[in-house]
């Protein structure tokens, strides 16, 4: 099979690697010339283009089986909601629907945002759960996305929450800092929604499943057995920790309030191995 992954950050070069060593045909996108050096050890072909720019990734990925797309935002270009309307709009939008222009067969790395906060009752949040929050830039294009990928019957989209553990990737105190600094301590989201975290080989594990496995549809990602710390008791506790003045969570972003049921993937044979890196800070 002919693989074609936009953005080979790291997930990307994981699943291509991966990918690699179960025989397949891999080729991918980085939009850095300066990379290509480097990742053509990984793949067979690298392609320096952006989602958005169509006919690049047209040539690109003609003839291709599979495209995934694990292309996401840079935090540093949406700090205003101006700011995520067009970013969001650029990177997830259009690269879903120039991919699936290509390819019928798309798997796409959504995100847990499309839900907002979940809606009323108590029930845990499923695949079922109406999406929400249709006027923020970055559940909005997420689900824009996910449209593009899901207008095929073979499309499939892989729903998870916040990804962390990747090699160089900042810790949780890190964040917190970066956010105090960069962003006069002030977090776009919710305060009491819970900070579901997935570790970055959790989520390359679980593409490959789908990819073998032919999964097709939408799916939640994430621990189905344990419903982590609020963000606010993480994130107050990192504070305390480092003496830091603690965030002000202005919830312009909001996101799940209750458990996220992730029964369906896991139903398919997929479980999550690493454990909640963030437990720890609200236990000591």
């Amino acid at each position: 099979m002919h693989c074609f992954i936009l953005g080979l950050g790291h997930i990307g070069k994981a699943l291509a690697q991966a990918l690699k060593a179960q025989g397949h045909q891999v080729s991918g996108s980085t939009t850095t010339p300066d990379k290509v050096a480097a990742l053509s050890a990984l793949v067979d072909q690298v392609h320096v283009l952006k989602g958005e720019e169509q006919d690049k990734l047209a040539a690109a990925a003609a003839g291709c089986d599979l495209i995934i797309v694990t292309v996401a935002p840079n935090v540093r270009q949406t700090r205003s909601k101006e700011e995520r309307e067009q970013h969001y709009r650029q990177v997830l939008q259009l690269s879903c629907e120039h991919a699936a222009a290509v390819c019928p067969r798309v798997i796409f790395l959504s995100s847990f945002s499309v839900y907002g906060d979940g809606g009323e009752g108590s029930a845990p949040i499923s695949e079922q759960t109406p999406t929400a929050n249709h006027d923020e830039p970055s559940s909005k294009y997420y689900q824009a996305a996910e449209r593009a990928v899901l207008q095929h019957a073979s499309g499939c989209v892989l729903r998870y929450p916040d990804m962390y553990g990747a090699p160089g990737d900042m810790d949780f105190p890190t964040r917190v800092k970066m956010a105090l600094e960069y962003f006069a301590g002030k977090a776009v989201f919710s305060a009491d929604a819970p900070l579901y975290a997935i570790h970055f080989e959790d989520v390359v594990a679980s593409v490959l499943h789908a990819v073998n496995s032919d999964l097709t549809g939408i799916f939640n990602v994430c621990d189905n057995e344990k419903v982590p710390y609020s963000n606010q008791q993480v994130f107050d506790a990192i504070c305390r920790e480092h003496g830091w003045q603690p965030l002000e969570f202005l919830g312009q972003i909001k996101a799940p309030n209750r458990k996220i049921s992730a029964e369906k993937i896991y139903a398919t044979g997929y479980k999550v191995q690493q454990p909640d890196p963030n437990a720890h800070w609200v236990e000591r």
